[in-house]
């Protein structure tokens, strides 16, 4: 995982961890890997960083992602 110091405490590198799930798992798998991570979140801002992970994959993945979860 790639962090970055900010003043409240470590936090993820959203971009990052986004294209690294994207490359390694591909579009469905990253995106739900992030949600899971989510909701498994130690505290608030992680969560957040976490959602914010799968917002971005979501984004990159509009077609395939998008028609998995509404069809």
């Amino acid at each position: 995982m790639s962090y970055r110091q900010r003043s409240r405490g470590l936090r993820l590198g959203v971009d990052v961890e986004a294209a690294t799930l994207f490359s390694n798992l591909g579009a469905d798998n990253a995106y739900w890997v992030a949600r899971r991570r989510a909701e498994e979140a130690s505290d608030e801002d992680l969560a957040k960083d976490w959602s914010r992970v799968a917002a971005a994959i979501a984004r990159k993945s509009k077609p395939s992602l998008f028609a998995a979860m509404f069809h």
